[in-house]
């Protein structure tokens, strides 16, 4: 054991380095007491990726405490049923009804799993399901329904079912989102996102692979791949993220997986984090016209149907900066 280790509780404090609390001090194993040396990591891995180490950290002593594993909790499996209703109140369905056919959106909901929650107006839940279709967990997050893009203001719309549950003694051992589709087909090679939105939309683009998510970049990792060692597997990281995910590639495939790791989004001059699914979707929306006209509002729709009619109407808009029934800028398409 050594003298310092990060702080393996959930307290995190501000970051010297981006201002956020995401920062998690070193912790002194014999006082049991935090650094006050401004030692300690950022765990925002792509962003900031601030990090120092403490002064002279020894080891203390040879000998580890056991490490006693407990047996992970699942989750019954009424409440898929219970969820799966109420899509046309899910904001991230209707972001994808304006993309694809209501039938290839039906398609990815029944192959998914994907249920409705009511703990956020319009939030989806993303169950984790292992192979003997036992559900592992279930995470509840809420996107924007016109951009599609998790809401994070004024805090991060995420949350576990077993937490919403009140369930404390729930052991939390997720696997990959989509895992159980190995049950399908042994034939078909298995692509990993990070997002399990970018997983959603890629199994409509590109329906001859497997497509599961991480879920997060840190759960990139033996642990969860493991179930699918066997299968031939090719990832594809969001922009910034290709050295550490290349790194655990190369690490895997010394260990016998067939993985490989695209350097697709990488190469692309586009901003970091971009990932799989905003290139295939920008690249549709470029060639359907269409879809423009299905991202407005029922009230933009019919402003800019009017405005052709009369083009005085945009000036009106503009003058006094009128906002549409929700209190949002109405939007002209020209």
């Amino acid at each position: 054991m050594y003298k310092y280790s990060l702080d393996k509780s959930s307290k995190k404090f501000v970051c010297p380095a981006c201002g956020k609390k995401r920062f998690v001090k070193y912790v002194d194993n014999e006082t049991n007491s935090y650094l006050e040396d401004g030692s300690g990591r950022c765990d925002r891995e792509s962003s900031c990726k601030f990090q120092k180490s403490p002064h002279k950290n020894s080891v203390i002593s040879e000998f580890t405490t056991p490490i006693i594993t407990r047996q992970a909790s699942t989750l019954q499996s009424d409440f898929l049923a219970l969820c799966s209703r109420n899509f046309i109140e899910n904001n991230l369905i209707q972001f994808l009804n304006i993309y694809f056919s209501e039938e290839e959106v039906q398609s990815v909901i029944l192959k998914y799993k994907l249920g409705t929650s009511k703990h956020w107006e319009g939030s989806t839940v993303f169950w984790q399901i292992n192979p003997q279709n036992n559900i592992m967990a279930g995470k509840v997050m809420l996107f924007d329904i016109k951009t599609g893009k998790r809401i994070k203001v004024p805090h991060n719309y995420i949350q576990w079912v077993h937490k919403l549950l009140k369930l404390e003694d729930y052991v939390l051992q997720q696997c990959l989102f989509g895992l159980h589709l190995i049950n399908e087909s042994t034939k078909k090679g298995i692509a990993i996102v990070e997002s399990e939105k970018t997983t959603l939309i890629m199994s409509l683009f590109l329906p001859d692979y497997i497509w599961m998510a991480t879920g997060g970049k840190g759960n990139f990792n033996k642990k969860m791949l493991l179930p699918i060692k066997d299968y031939t597997i090719l990832v594809y990281p969001d922009k910034s993220e290709f050295d550490d995910w290349n790194k655990t590639t190369l690490d895997l495939q010394k260990v016998g997986f067939k993985i490989n790791c695209s350097r697709f989004i990488e190469d692309k001059n586009v901003p970091d984090g971009t990932d799989l699914a905003d290139i295939y979707l920008e690249s549709r929306t470029y060639n359907d016209p269409t879809i423009a006209q299905k991202q407005l509002t029922k009230t933009e729709i019919e402003v800019n149907r009017l405005a052709q009619i009369n083009p005085e109407i945009i000036n009106l808009i503009r003058t006094f900066e009128l906002l549409d029934n929700e209190h949002n800028e109405i939007e002209i398409v020209r």
